[in-house]
């Protein structure tokens, strides 16, 4: 109520007080406007017929022609220029004094006695440079009079032979800027220029100051720095703040003024302002009264709701209001009432979905964590607690990278939880409070987008999957197959030693049949012993004791000494081997008995798979620091669904089993983890009943590479190169 009375009358008040106050200031600006434009018409047109007087007698034919003969060295021309001058000043009452001046500042004539002879400063002849005339005003040192100075260059046939000095009365001028027709008590005109020091200086006197020409500093009004014809504020000499325009006067570097003082100029808006100030006041003793009164009867109920929806901030939602009844204030008391009963309905049942939600999270066995924009855990479930070793209280409200640090392949690992979308980082090491190592796996589902804006609302969830009792599972079976190939080798090797014995000693007691069924025996042996061998290089793989002994090794001669391993075997089956490539000095730095037995390998799978009658074609070349290598078959081809899963362990594509081939799967998973430990890379292309393309990229090492790493290594010497090895020829994709 008070805003509603008291706005309107300070909008009127505020309205006519800016109203009044331009108009005001609109009038003053006109007023001290017209009468700068009108003193700098005068005193331009005052400085113009001095200027002209003194061009018309620097331009007259007979001076020139006496300085010209003056400065040809004829001491006669003197007193030439002397009358000449003497009887321009004559005939003029307001010229004082006329003199003729040298290049050097000597006065060659003057219409005053005893300068004639006299050497001047360069100030007293000084004319700037590209002009042809300077005005100045410079005070007498014979009478202390100020007086108006015009300095002209001479010229004798267009060249510079001197300068006229004519001095004027001031006068007339100091009679038009003191004509303040049009101003009140505070105004005044003045006009400044530049001294020597670089200060504005009054040039004539002031009305307030009648002594003060060439002497009073106007710095305070920056008539200088102010644009011309515009209005402002500021201090002049006097310490009164006054309003002042700015004008330029023709023919001479001055600066002319109009101000008058501010007081006196806005004397009619203090009075307004003091009024209004007074109207202002009554109006609001008399609006707070009635607002007081109104309030007491208005307020009170509103008070008391505003009291109950506070209680419902805090959590008090059986708080209601006492009053009721069929007005307005009436029916929002009812309204407030039912909002609180739902309110305290919604808590409720907020609260029940809230431990129902508890129960499903702790009934869970992966660690489930929600996780704020600031990486700030907000909820864990009991998983939580047993993964970490910690007390809820010690995880909740806690940065995520405080509480769980990720090692991978022995190296800190870390996780972007901003990511957008699901991520999953598998293969991790987590070790909890307590220093027990856990193998865990991580899916990070990020919320982008829109959402809640708040930053402590959930953005990311993250479950942990505890892999840690699968991983020694893995480990067990590791080791359970290590010592099952071990064990194995022992009987196996006597088996194979009695078969032997017996086809030897007993060749020409048995009969055919028989040496058949010892020739087989003996393939089943060798190629389970070829499966123990395999099987305990997996092993080695996958605990990481496989050891290699790189060295300088030619790949193309390898690459030649299988094609004549595998000869007969591809004669037989009427596989024709071509190689497109050199001969040899193509160096790598590898295992040479481990390569071999890759390339062993995927030359008998190529030879394998391919059809009688059909062809394998090897390739060897290099693209800039790497040696590609491809073993191109035309044989039965590998299912697309296949391709993916072909370098797993124990994976054998069905039409390999369906061709009537044997083998475990092992083969290629042992090539590409020698691959990949020697920083290279194998890749397969294939197309069912066309053929199939295995590609080896390795990196290419020449004899510097070679004789640095030389110098660096220590080979480990925990294998021989006798028992590191295993066999794979037999072994199926």
């Amino acid at each position: 109520m008070l805003a509603i009375g008291l706005v309107p009358t300070l909008i009127v008040s505020a309205l006519a007080y800016a109203t009044i106050s331009n108009e005001l200031l609109t009038k003053t600006e006109d007023q001290i406007g017209n009468v700068a434009t009108s003193q700098q018409q005068k005193i331009t047109a005052l400085l113009q017929q001095r200027q002209e007087d003194s061009t018309l007698l620097a331009n007259r034919f007979d001076l020139q022609t006496a300085l010209a003969d003056f400065n040809s060295g004829n001491k006669n021309a003197q007193a030439e220029i002397n009358a000449i001058i003497l009887n321009t000043q004559v005939a003029s009452s307001e010229i004082q004094a006329i003199s003729v001046i040298g290049l050097d500042g000597t006065v060659i004539a003057a219409t005053l006695s005893g300068e004639q002879g006299t050497q001047l400063p360069e100030s007293g002849y000084y004319v700037p440079t590209g002009q042809d005339s300077n005005i100045s005003v410079k005070e007498d040192s014979k009478d202390g009079i100020d007086k108006l100075h015009i300095t002209i260059k001479l010229y004798v046939n267009k060249i510079e032979a001197g300068y006229l000095n004519t001095v004027f009365r001031i006068d007339d001028i100091t009679a038009a800027i003191q004509d303040y027709t049009g101003l009140d008590s505070t105004g005044e005109t003045v006009i400044a220029a530049k001294d020597d020091s670089g200060n504005e200086v009054s040039l004539f006197p002031l009305r307030f100051d009648t002594d003060a020409a060439l002497k009073t500093n106007l710095n305070s009004l920056n008539l200088v720095t102010t644009d011309l014809s515009t209005y402002s504020q500021a201090t002049d000499y006097r310490d009164q703040e006054v309003l002042l325009t700015t004008r330029s006067v023709g023919f001479a570097d001055w600066i002319l003024a109009t101000k008058i003082d501010i007081n006196e100029a806005f004397s009619p808006i203090d009075q307004l302002r003091t009024k209004l100030f007074a109207i202002v006041g009554v109006s609001s003793l008399i609006i707070i009264a009635l607002s007081l009164f109104f309030t007491q009867f208005f307020i009170g109920p509103i008070l008391k709701i505003v009291e109950v929806s506070r209680s419902f901030g805090r959590g008090e939602f059986s708080s209601r209001v006492s009053f009721s009844g069929s007005d307005e204030i009436g029916v929002l008391g009812a309204s407030i009432n039912s909002m609180g009963a739902h309110l305290q309905d919604t808590i409720s049942g907020l609260e029940a979905q809230r431990n129902r939600l508890s129960i499903i999270l702790n009934s869970i066995n992966e660690s489930i964590l929600a996780v704020d924009s600031r990486g700030t855990i907000i909820l864990a479930n009991a998983a939580t607690g047993e993964l970490t070793r910690l007390p809820e209280r010690n995880v909740v409200n806690r940065n995520v990278n405080e509480i769980f640090r990720f090692n991978k392949n022995m190296h800190a690992y870390q996780i972007d939880y901003t990511r957008d979308g699901t991520n999953t980082y598998p293969d991790l090491e987590y070790t909890d409070s307590l220093g027990t190592l856990h193998y865990v796996k991580l899916i990070v589902a990020h919320a982008s987008g829109g959402g809640s804006t708040s930053l402590a609302a959930p953005q990311t969830i993250i479950t942990i999957h505890d892999e840690t009792r699968s991983k020694e599972l893995e480990n067990m079976k590791v080791d359970f197959v290590s010592m099952a190939a071990h064990e194995l080798r022992t009987p196996l090797a006597a088996t194979r030693g009695y078969l032997e014995l017996m086809s030897f000693k007993e060749k020409d007691k048995t009969s055919s049949e028989t040496q058949t069924y010892l020739h087989q025996a003996l393939k089943s042996t060798s190629e389970l012993g070829s499966l123990i061998d395999n099987l305990l290089g997996v092993t080695r793989i996958e605990r990481g004791t496989l050891t290699l002994q790189p060295d300088k090794v030619d790949i193309a001669e390898d690459i030649q000494q299988a094609i004549k391993n595998f000869s007969f075997a591809a004669s037989d089956k009427r596989v024709v081997i071509t190689y497109d490539g050199p001969i040899s000095g193509c160096y790598i730095f590898a295992d040479q008995i481990a390569m071999h037995e890759v390339i062993n390998n995927l030359l008998n799978n190529a030879i394998k798979y391919t059809n009688p009658s059909g062809s394998v074609n090897i390739l060897l070349g290099r693209e800039g620091n790497k040696y590609i290598l491809s073993f191109r078959d035309t044989g039965i081809g590998i299912p697309k669904k296949s391709l993916q899963n072909l370098f797993t362990k124990f994976y054998r594509v069905k039409g390999g089993l369906n061709s009537g081939s044997t083998g475990t799967g092992l083969g290629l998973f042992i090539a590409k983890s020698i691959i990949e430990r020697h920083g290279g890379t194998i890749d397969v292309e294939s197309e069912e009943g066309v053929g199939s393309t295995f590609t080896i990229t390795m990196p290419v090492f020449d004899q510097k590479q070679f004789d640095e790493i030389k110098k660096t290594m220590q080979p480990k010497k925990t294998l021989s190169k006798g028992n590191r090895g295993w066999t794979t020829k037999n072994i199926a994709r």
